[in-house]
């Protein structure tokens, strides 16, 4: 027995001298975000730091990340001596932080409103528990006898004036109770969107092995959901001729809990958050729906309902799909130094880039930061439209060329014509065609009316059909100095049965969509020149039904 202890001991011995065993250490590691990289939808956020580690292995502790990181994206690349062994990222709940001062002033605010809100509630309950008891003591002239009338009238006059008094200060509490309740919940939501900001507990562990001491530096990047940008667009055009000036600028949001302080700002037109596998197809299969009576789908299911023999049947379904298309502009102010001015435009694999060449400064308060990203003059011809039916007002749009190579996204543009602004628009580069059109205002200088025809709008009755007729005047007038092309658009009504139909079309000259329905005039107005187009159709359909549309 001895002999075998004298023998393990001997070889746990021998294990420790052939496998050395070092403890692990573990170092708090500050970091600062160096660089970060804003999607569409999220942000990369790398932040850099250093440290000193002994030989053996040490446990690098960067705390103190944002609670919205993506533990899937965390990535380090540790330069120096030494060897990375493992990265892992965990919640600290047991670290205690300083309250900001914002968020302690804010609960001390919210807790002033508490209290003030108790205190009245107590008050009002008390008036409440009063007029209670005089109105369970307004018998007394009936239950005591020998009161005299002098004495009712006093006991009557106590009891109305205090009753009046207590309603009236019931009313002035109630009257302060909501005041005081909506800036409790106005402090209250403050609070709370504080608290999400603040700066969380979370942080990522990082161990290292060294041969010797070394220094090591880090450099970890993840990604963050409280992040974002948006285009928006400041455009400028003289109206008369000459290219517009496009300032292309990003508004910036986070609200990660960490302050982005003149970090090096990437702005990127990708979207992680729309993930990054390929849709697949699967076997498309027709067959025949079978009809669904409104007994069967009723019966044992809706109570206090009774189905009779004589059904109905629903065979027939009519989906009908609308479609939004959204138009609005640009504005922009002109100073002598921009940050576009040190923009960097890059093509990646996938999208573009915008690597911004200065420091640039975003705090976590969720608020938009405005950033230039470039300013571009667009070769431009300019015309009118107008659609009478809709608005009777002649549009003054420019036709943009050679804005493919932009890397310009759908978003808000402010439209400013000669140095005045016109109002708002919506820049859609997400199309096909390569001239891109934009609305830049309202030309009151080109006078637009349409009127209904008082002699074409007849109603006969031809057999068991009624044809009603539609002839519309529109008037064109010019009042600038200067000729003008215009486009005219209006419309025939597009019948979506056999039973009705669009007949004695006349388009005076205009060219006709026969999937819309659009029609279509391209007029030339002089200077002081009036111009008039006409549209005239007739509608047939049964005389007893009701159309719709019309």
């Amino acid at each position: 027995m001895n002999l075998f202890r004298v023998s393990l001991g001997l070889w746990l011995s021998c294990f420790w001298l052939v496998f050395p065993v070092s403890a692990q250490k573990q170092e708090t590691m500050t970091t600062q975000v160096k660089a970060v990289t804003v999607f569409l939808n999220r942000a990369q956020v790398t932040n850099t730091g250093k440290a000193s580690v002994e030989p053996g292995v040490t446990e690098l502790v960067l705390e103190g990340l944002p609670a919205q990181l993506d533990e899937r994206s965390v990535q380090v690349n540790p330069t120096g001596n030494v060897t990375l062994l493992s990265v892992r990222y965990e919640q600290n709940f047991l670290r205690n932080t300083a309250k900001p001062s914002e968020l302690q002033r804010l609960e001390d605010s919210l807790q002033s409103y508490n209290g003030r809100i108790r205190t009245l509630s107590d008050q009002r309950e008390v008036l409440q528990k009063e007029e209670a008891l005089l109105q369970a003591n307004q018998n007394i002239g009936g239950s005591q006898t020998g009161l005299t009338a002098a004495r009712l009238k006093e006991v009557a006059d106590y009891y109305r004036t205090r009753m009046l008094a207590i309603r009236k200060e019931i009313q002035t509490i109630d009257l302060q109770l909501t005041l005081l309740r909506e800036r409790q919940n106005q402090f209250n939501n403050q609070v709370n969107q504080t608290r999400q900001n603040q700066q969380a507990n979370n942080r990522v562990i990082v161990s290292v092995q060294a041969q010797s001491r070394a220094q090591v530096a880090l450099e970890v990047s993840y990604v963050v959901i409280n992040a974002m940008w948006e285009p928006i667009y400041d455009l400028r055009a003289s109206g008369g001729s000459g290219p517009v000036q496009l300032q292309y600028k990003a508004n910036v949001r986070q609200n990660t809990g960490v302050n982005w302080y003149n970090v090096q700002l990437t702005l990127a037109t990708t979207n992680p958050a729309e993930g990054a596998q390929r849709p697949d197809l699967f076997p498309q299969q027709l067959g025949i729906v079978q009809p669904v009576s409104i007994r069967g789908a009723l019966q044992g299911r809706v109570g206090g309902v009774a189905v009779q023999d004589s059904e109905k049947e629903l065979n027939e379904v009519v989906v009908t799909g609308y479609g939004v298309t959204r138009k609005e502009a640009t504005t922009g102010s002109a100073t002598s130094v921009r940050t576009s001015d040190f923009t960097e435009a890059v093509a990646t694999t996938l999208a573009a880039e915008f690597k911004i060449g200065i420091p640039f400064s975003v705090p976590s308060d969720g608020e938009p930061h405005t950033v230039d990203i470039q300013q571009h003059n667009l070769n431009t011809t300019y015309a009118h439209t107008t659609v009478p039916k809709l608005d009777p007002t002649a549009f003054l749009v420019a036709h943009l060329t050679n804005w493919e190579n932009l890397k310009l996204l759908p978003g808000e543009a402010n439209v400013f014509l000669a140095g005045t602004f016109t109002g708002k628009s919506f820049l859609n580069p997400a199309q096909t065609r390569d001239t891109l059109t934009l609305s830049l205002g309202r030309d009151q200088n080109v006078v637009v009316q349409r009127e209904r025809l008082k002699d074409y709008q007849k109603r006969s009755t031809l057999g068991s059909n009624i044809k009603e007729q539609f002839g519309y005047e529109i008037s064109l007038r010019n009042t600038k100095a200067q000729a003008v092309t215009i486009t005219v658009e209006d419309q025939i009504p597009m019948s979506t049965t056999s039973e009705i139909e669009v007949e004695d079309v006349d388009l005076n000259g205009g060219k006709l969509d026969k999937d819309s329905g659009k029609v279509t005039w391209l007029v030339s107005l002089k200077p002081n020149e009036t111009v008039k187009r006409t549209l005239r159709y007739v509608v047939k359909y049964p005389k007893n039904k009701q159309v719709s549309g019309l």
